[in-house]
């Protein structure tokens, strides 16, 4: 018994470009938020903060991507 469906090539490469998108927006809010405790000694955002933007980003990318490619 299958809960999902199996996800096509296309949709794969798509998973694939949301990881590193939101990978990188994940480093950049890191490296933001080093940066902010070694000037005010307080982060700029919480860890909280940065998982679900990086969550975000990378599900909300894919979906974007993936609607983009059925319109093909």
């Amino acid at each position: 018994m299958k809960f999902f469906k199996d996800a096509s090539k296309q949709e794969h490469q798509n998973w694939n470009k949301a990881v590193s998108e939101g990978f990188y927006i994940l480093l950049l809010l890191l490296f933001v938020n080093t940066l902010m405790y070694a000037y005010n000694g307080a982060g700029l955002v919480s860890s909280f903060s940065m998982f679900w933007t990086g969550m975000i980003v990378t599900f909300g990318y894919q979906f974007i991507l993936n609607k983009k490619s059925e319109k093909k």
